[in-house]
């Protein structure tokens, strides 16, 4: 699988005592589809790799000089310095060309084995770099985690996989979510998982009472940290709200790095 690295480094001001990290932006291959992405790799060796999936459409149009177009303001991608800050190498991706259209993105990508396809390349890409690789979803990246477990390769899965604020169950009105786009089978999310909920959440897709429901389907081991903190403002499905943690970034990241730091192969 090729790799291709991006000219232009984008230098992230980082608050603390901590040098300045570089931000790259890198292109990896996908079904001759290019998955652009921007890498965030720690001040000293990774301990790790983590990789961020937004939440909403997905399109986040990274541009070549590592401008993101949209969901700056998106938990994951607000916080991506923070993960790199603890040691993690960090890619925040984009979605793949042929998956977006002139007005968005196609219909239903998120559950389609293309993109699952695409996000086991970029398991892959990191897998290079440092292993272990976790994927972290948030929201409506819930589903895009789901179709990866499902479509992508032996080889091309993560080490764990992590959930926050997701859309894990049908509820009712068509709405994507982790147990259709992994064709309802539980036995292929058998990697560790954590689930990272917030009490407060007012999000109907995401509601704290679907983790539970997830929990009954799953059947096995799934770890579970819910938050507590501000209700937010805004729409409730949105990342001021409770639904994106607004307030508890920090507690957020800690929550997800310290679960990875505790999991068995490392």
């Amino acid at each position: 699988m090729k790799h291709m690295l991006r000219a232009g480094l984008l230098l992230l001001a980082l608050a603390g005592p901590a040098a300045a990290q570089t931000e790259t932006v890198v292109e990896v291959e996908s079904r001759g589809q290019q998955v652009r992405a921007l890498l965030l790799m720690p001040a000293g060796a990774p301990v790790g790799s983590v990789i961020l999936l937004a939440g909403g459409h997905g399109k986040l149009d990274i541009g070549s000089d590592g401008q993101i177009g949209w969901g700056r303001g998106n938990q994951l991608v607000r916080t991506r310095a923070a993960y790199a800050r603890a040691g993690f190498a960090t890619l925040v991706p984009d979605i793949a060309l042929d998956l977006k259209t002139a007005g968005g993105v196609v219909q239903g990508y998120r559950s389609a084995a293309p993109h699952g396809r695409d996000l086991g390349a970029l398991v892959q890409r990191m897998r290079q770099v440092k292993a272990p690789v976790v994927v972290v979803a948030t929201s409506r990246g819930a589903p895009s985690a789901g179709a990866m477990l499902r479509h992508a390769s032996a080889g091309a899965v993560p080490d764990a996989l992590v959930m926050t604020a997701a859309m894990l169950v049908p509820t009712g009105d068509n709405q994507p979510n982790f147990q259709n786009a992994i064709g309802g089978d539980p036995t292929r999310a058998s990697l560790p998982l954590l689930v990272v909920g917030h009490r407060k959440d007012a999000c109907r897709y995401t509601l704290p009472a679907t983790i539970d429901q997830f929990r009954a389907w799953h059947g096995g081991k799934v770890d579970v940290i819910l938050l507590d903190g501000p209700d937010g403002s805004g729409d409730p499905c949105e990342a001021q709200s409770a639904h994106g943690f607004i307030g508890l970034d920090g507690a957020v990241v800690a929550a997800v790095t310290g679960w990875i730091g505790r999991l068995p192969s490392r």
